[in-house]
């Protein structure tokens, strides 16, 4: 099983509830919910029904409320935002009748639930070298389509490797995409729910054949890669694009799995029991695969936020088993599994620099500092960044002077041809402000200028801000035209 860890004394949840046809119940009050961690009942302090995680109304097209990065008013409740989805397409593990029926049922659900997207929508595919971003966050399901259209398949040809040691590798591609979207979609609001659309990855049965140290560092690996989703409030729903034809549609609504149906032991899903770790749903043998992602992404949307403060303060590192009851007739709460009770510890300046090292290598944009980024060449091969930092997204600390102060670490990448960074500065920055300038300028951007070095080579520049109190994580990328931009 999954270790799911926690590292906050607050516990959120986001909790989807379905009747006995699993259809989502939307009405529930606070009274109506009980929460359990190791059988205990505990005090909900926090509670958010789905009709406060609605997107921005249809008539609004030009922008996205609460869309990644962005904060509210001062006061605004963090939690109340939309969900979003994350659509992947797994070509690593998908033999090419899979690909082409993944991509079939992604674009049917596109165009028929568009033009204007229920939900802020980014679309990915993992190939047989990485993770690609085809398009991010928008609720514009024509251009999420022809995104789609412009990346064309690959021949699986890491699929010819079907030993042992190549399952392994590409579990392990896997694993790691996983930790990529989780990093980048981790401490912004709202729920993030990541389908997954692939054939599975069923390798328990083959780690008879892995040794010792193997076996450990696959768990080690799935342990950590669920803690992240968990923490990232990120919930994973696997589809299988493929089904089959002589077998009854199977949903999960509750988390289980109906072994004869499956036609084998839920155990051996290494991947899709990740979902159930995170409150997600496993959907097999469905042949409407597009009625799958459609019904995936409304039951992500129609989540109840619930919060409380356990009663067990003995922060010992150990596991705490959650269950969350539901008042009524035939209804089904679905949550995450518990979670480890772990102290908040400061990072090391070792982890530090692996989560800035992450920032800079993943192909995903880190989103929660809301940041923006501009380049003036001066000198040739030289110049200077502006970054521009959401102020309210900021962690200011009240200074006994009556200032406000915030601090953050700046890190700007320049890569070059073959993908490598031919030249790198890291700065810490900090901004100081009275009271009278700090409300001023609490809903501006803050700024940050930073001389750099620009080789002739450069073709991209990548800029990672982040926040030295709360640790939260932003990111933007320059083209080598916006590079070359006077």
């Amino acid at each position: 099983m999954p270790v799911i860890k926690s590292s906050t004394h607050l516990v959120v949840l986001d909790v989807v509830v379905t009747d006995s046809k699993g259809q989502p119940a939307k009405n529930l009050l606070p009274q109506d919910f009980t929460v359990l961690e190791d059988g205990v009942p505990q005090k909900i302090t926090s509670f958010e029904a789905p009709d406060q995680h609605l997107a921005a109304p249809e008539g609004d097209k030009k922008r996205i409320v609460n869309e990644p990065g962005t904060r509210g008013p001062r006061g605004a409740s963090s939690a109340s935002a939309p969900a979003f989805t994350i659509l992947v397409l797994d070509e690593l593990n998908s033999e090419v009748a899979e690909q082409a029926y993944g991509r079939v049922a992604i674009e049917k659900f596109l165009k028929s639930h568009g033009p204007l997207l229920q939900q802020p929508t980014a679309l990915m595919i993992l190939g047989q070298k990485q993770l690609e971003l085809l398009h991010d966050y928008s609720r514009d399901a024509h251009a999420l389509v022809e995104a789609l259209h412009h990346r064309h398949a690959e021949l699986p040809a890491s699929l010819m490797h079907a030993e042992a040691t190549g399952a392994l590798e590409r579990l392990s591609k896997t694993l790691w995409a996983v930790q990529q979207i989780a990093a980048a979609n981790s401490h912004f609001a709202g729920r993030k729910n990541l389908l997954w659309i692939g054939p599975g990855f069923p390798v328990l049965n083959q780690m008879a054949a892995f040794d010792a140290d193997d076996r450990h560092r696959l768990e080690a690996a799935i342990n950590e890669e669920t803690s992240s989703l968990v923490d990232a409030r990120v919930v994973v729903y696997t589809i299988d694009p493929l089904g089959l034809p002589v077998t009854p549609t199977l949903y999960l609504y509750d988390g289980s799995l109906d072994a004869s149906l499956m036609g084998e032991n839920s155990d051996e899903l290494v991947f899709e029991n990740i979902a159930l770790e995170t409150g997600g749903r496993i959907l097999r043998l469905s042949n409407d695969v597009d009625v799958a992602i459609s019904t995936s992404v409304e039951d992500g949307a129609t989540y109840y936020t619930l919060a409380y403060s356990p009663t067990n303060h003995d922060w010992n590192g150990k596991f705490r088993k959650l269950q969350v009851e539901v008042v009524g007739s035939g209804l089904r709460a679905r949550t995450r599994k518990g979670y480890y009770a772990l102290n908040d510890t400061s990072l090391t300046d070792h982890q530090i620099d692996n989560v800035l090292t992450r920032a800079i290598i993943n192909s995903l944009t880190y989103r929660s500092l809301g940041v923006s980024a501009a380049f003036a060449p001066a000198d040739p091969g030289s110049g200077q960044f502006k970054i521009e930092v959401d102020g309210r997204a900021l962690d200011w600390k009240l200074l006994p002077n009556g200032k406000h102060r915030c601090e953050v670490t700046v890190l700007i990448a320049i890569v070059g041809v073959r993908d490598r960074v031919v030249a790198n500065s890291v700065r810490q920055m900090e901004v100081v402000l009275d009271e009278k300038d700090f409300e001023k300028q609490w809903d501006k951007p803050v700024t940050f200028k930073v001389a750099s070095l620009m080789p002739p080579k450069a073709k991209l520049a990548r800029v990672v801000v982040r926040d030295a109190s709360n640790g939260h994580v932003g990111s933007a990328d320059l083209s080598r035209e916006s590079l070359l931009a006077r």
